[in-house]
């Protein structure tokens, strides 16, 4: 039995119809969808270029993707492209308002760019929107010290270390800024609360060697270069600690000797 065609149903429409069943046509919703999977496969691959032609291709078919925009931004920060990196944020911004991690990643591109300034409003933004976004707090922080903005980002890294007694990167951060501005006796303070937490950070042994070699306390200073040492004996900064402990030993000896031959 044949297919009964009405009379408001003309032979050319039915053969239309049979064939897009047949070959059903994919629509633009779903082709943004295919380059968007592409593009965040790339990504994470770390092939960042291919990921930027697979998100604008998505952005052709879907001008509204939310996460094409932002894996676009994403994409362009890893590659240094900072400003085309802020224009993807920013057309993100205009879809979702309320989305803290896109004001987060502009505060970055921000920070890249020098911008220290607007980096700061977009890191207030993202906390303003999520009071709790840790990230954000570090952030804001690091920016204000990058602004030299000293003492709001001790304020910010001592408000982090109250509210997170383990994030090891504020305690860091904050000991290297005391050293920064000659405070050595507040900083040897924070890199030996951040022993506490952390007791094989290589960090915070360095830091208190250098602030007692600064305070000219040389024989404490001569402990903790070695203890930095023993924990990360390739450091990066081994030719110039092992200078420093021979002159520092160097110095010991003929402290010894000097008082050998005034009591003698």
């Amino acid at each position: 039995m044949g297919v009964v065609v009405s009379d408001n149903f003309s032979n050319k429409k039915l053969e239309g119809f049979l064939n897009n069943a047949a070959c059903p046509k994919i629509d633009n919703e779903s082709k943004a969808y295919r380059h968007l999977v592409k593009a965040d496969a790339l990504r994470i691959k770390n092939y960042f270029w291919e990921s930027i032609d697979e998100y604008l291709n998505a952005l052709k078919y879907d001008d509204t993707s939310l996460d094409a925009y932002i894996g676009l931004g994403y994409s362009y920060k890893q590659v240094g492209c900072v400003k085309s990196a802020l224009d993807s944020f920013n057309n993100a911004k205009k879809l979702a308002p309320f989305d803290k991690r896109i004001y987060f990643e502009a505060g970055c591109c921000y920070c890249i760019d020098h911008k220290f300034d607007q980096a700061i409003a977009e890191y207030k933004k993202a906390l303003k929107l999520y009071p709790n976004f840790l990230e954000a707090k570090f952030n804001l922080a690091f920016a204000y010290e990058l602004n030299n903005q000293c003492f709001l980002a001790i304020e910010e890294y001592t408000e982090i270390i109250e509210e997170y007694p383990e994030h090891a990167k504020s305690y860091n951060n904050l000991g290297s800024l005391y050293m920064k501005l000659d405070l050595y006796k507040k900083a040897i303070k924070v890199f030996k609360d951040l022993i506490k937490i952390d007791s094989r950070n290589p960090r915070a042994y360095l830091g208190i060697a250098i602030c007692f070699d600064k305070l000219r306390d040389r024989n404490i200073a001569l402990r903790y270069y070695k203890k930095h040492l023993k924990i990360k004996p390739n450091s990066e900064n081994l030719p110039y600690i092992l200078e420093r402990i021979d002159e520092l030993c160097r110095i010991k000896s003929a402290v010894k000797k000097s008082h050998l031959m005034l009591v003698s």
